[in-house]
């Protein structure tokens, strides 16, 4: 099975074992969406996290005058949403497919309830999603210095 090859490539699941990824899976929802379709739209609801089983997506973000400009494109096996997912604010970002995209999606009512029933197997997913988070923002403040040595120069 292609998804399940993916799914323990991604960095979130490192350390879940058979039984804890398979129950990971049962309480998420196989998602498809068509090449343009909208996954994610800004300032929505939040609440969902997404792993891309196939596909790729696009990240948009809304500027002052309206237009939307991209930030990255994510390919197979990346995640995003993760962040509405915990705190449960809105979307800071519009999310598109690139092409036909699934994904692997959790709501955060169904994490609530699977922190309940196997507490460790939500813990060493948060941990990692911390990891992940941390590398990110690391990224982003490393793009933040460059940017402000340019605006000096």
């Amino acid at each position: 099975m292609k998804d399940l090859e993916v799914i323990r490539r991604v960095e979130i699941f490192e350390g879940l074992d058979d039984k804890e990824l398979a129950t990971f899976i049962r309480r998420s929802k196989q998602m498809e969406y068509k090449d343009e379709g909208v996954i994610i739209k800004e300032k929505s609801p939040g609440g969902m996290m997404h792993v891309i089983l196939e596909g790729s997506v696009e990240v948009r973000k809304k500027m002052a005058d309206g237009t939307e400009k991209p930030l990255a494109v994510l390919p197979e096996g990346s995640v995003f949403g993760e962040m509405s997912l915990f705190d449960g604010h809105p979307y800071s970002a519009s999310v598109v497919a690139k092409e036909n995209t699934s994904t692997l999606t959790m709501f955060r009512n169904d994490l609530m309830d699977l922190s309940i029933t196997e507490p460790v197997l939500v813990l060493k997913v948060t941990i990692n999603l911390i990891n992940t988070l941390s590398g990110r923002l690391r990224k982003t403040n490393e793009n933040l210095v460059s940017f402000a040595a340019l605006r000096r120069s």
